[in-house]
């Protein structure tokens, strides 16, 4: 039996219940008022009389449908639109205004006046050309290391003798002669070649326009010994039109190693110079 079904049957026991509380109170009111004089009657004939008795009648039980609960709609909750967030002016604290300072008037300054500086002037850079590594004997030398070995020798003290000898930088011995004055400027053997070998280690030059410091100018060669050649260092030319040019050479007159400056063509009793150079001079 279901809920409502069990509180019918309780009101139902409830009403009978009721009922005969209230006959019984009845039968004894009645009861206690006759007491006087007239002899108590039947009080539950007298509640019958008076009163008829309700009989409730029996409710049908019809079974109610249990409730059901309704499902209950949750509130979706509804997309809150997004917000733009404003733009927040960071307003700057207003910097507080600097209390006037009083100032000393300026007392103007003696200022030493300087003098202009004198002017340096720039000093010429001489760069030195580096040494040429020296020669050995008989090797390749360069034409400024000739040049330098024979300015060594343009001294009075050495005198023409083809039986004397005089010293090189390196203090080598050479003969004191034209033809070994040459031998030593061009570091050969000592005591060096004469007028009639020196042409095998040097090379006729096909024109004196080719002709360049540390060559040679002489008349060499078979049948050249002794006085019958003679042979010189060139120097340089003294024009552009290579007409007159400057040599360096040892000669009995005057009795030294000297400078001497010819014009082109230079010949003598003994025949026509012709321009040398050196097999293994470099520039």
């Amino acid at each position: 039996m279901n809920f409502f079904q069990r509180l019918g049957a309780v009101r139902y026991l409830l009403t009978g219940l009721a009922v005969a509380l209230v006959a019984v109170g009845g039968t004894a009111a009645v009861g206690a008022m006759r007491s006087d004089s007239t002899p108590p009657k039947d009080a539950s004939a007298d509640l019958a009389a008076a009163a008829p008795t309700r009989t409730p009648a029996a409710r049908p039980t019809t079974a109610r449908p249990t409730p059901t609960k309704a499902p209950t709609k949750r509130a979706t909750p509804k997309s809150t639109p997004k917000t733009t967030p404003k733009a927040i002016n960071h307003k700057s604290k207003a910097k507080p205004k600097p209390s006037p300072v009083r100032t000393r008037k300026a007392e103007p300054r003696k200022v030493a006046t300087k003098k202009p500086a004198a002017a340096v002037k720039p000093r010429a850079v001489t760069h030195k050309a580096k040494p040429a590594p020296k020669s050995v004997t008989d090797g390749t030398i360069s034409r400024a290391e000739v040049l330098a070995r024979a300015r060594t020798w343009l001294t009075p003290s050495i005198s023409y003798d083809m039986n004397g000898s005089a010293a090189a930088p390196d203090g080598v011995m050479y003969r004191s002669d034209c033809s070994g004055y040459a031998s030593m400027a061009l570091h050969l053997d000592a005591p060096g070649r004469s007028t009639i070998d020196l042409p095998d280690v040097t090379h006729v030059l096909r024109s004196k326009d080719d002709l360049k410091p540390g060559d040679l100018l002489g008349i060499m060669g078979p049948d050249t010994g002794g006085a019958g050649g003679h042979v010189m260092i060139f120097v340089k030319w003294n024009d552009t039109s290579h007409s007159s040019f400057t040599v360096w050479e040892h000669s009995g007159n005057p009795d030294q190693p000297h400078k001497s400056v010819y014009d082109w063509p230079i010949q003598d009793s003994r025949g026509t110079y012709l321009p040398y150079r050196y097999d293994k001079i470099v520039d």
